[in-house]
């Protein structure tokens, strides 16, 4: 009798197994979303007051969660004395629940006076719904019209 009910508890536990695994299970997600950068490009040069553009495409195999664009100086710590001050920016990126792929186009105007002129880093970050992260960064130089000379 034992070796009976050892047999059916045998054969039957596959069953359960995989009767317990449903094709609507949700994928686990390892894989980091993509930017691609498009513009500006590494080292742009740009100038107080200018209005430029950042592009990119933004995927993810599953689904795309939230973003940000962010710009910080990165000067090398020579500069003249000045009220100026370092320019920092930041935007949350929305992205509409679903995507795979989104084309960003976002415009941001530099302002026309009192920020320090020199290398700034502009980052571009992007999460996906599954929490991982990917980032890429690039260096713009931001110079004043009436000082453009190199130190």
């Amino acid at each position: 009798m034992k070796k009976f009910l050892k047999t059916i508890i045998l054969s039957v536990s596959p069953l359960f197994i995989l009767g317990s695994c449903s094709s609507d299970d949700e994928v686990l997600d390892i894989t980091k979303p993509v930017i691609t950068l498009l513009s500006p490009k590494d080292h742009a040069h740009l100038h107080l007051g200018d209005t430029f553009t950042v592009e990119a495409i933004l995927k993810d195999d599953i689904e795309l969660g939230s973003g940000k664009i962010d710009i910080h100086y990165s000067g090398d710590g020579h500069q003249h004395r000045s009220i100026n001050t370092e320019w920092k920016y930041s935007k949350e990126i929305q992205i509409s629940s679903g995507k795979k792929e989104e084309i960003l186009s976002h415009q941001i105007t530099i302002p026309e006076e009192g920020i320090l002129d020199g290398s700034y880093h502009l980052g571009v970050f992007l999460i996906d719904k599954a929490g991982n992260q990917t980032q890429t960064f690039i260096e713009i130089d931001i110079v004043n019209h009436g000082n453009e000379h190199d130190h």
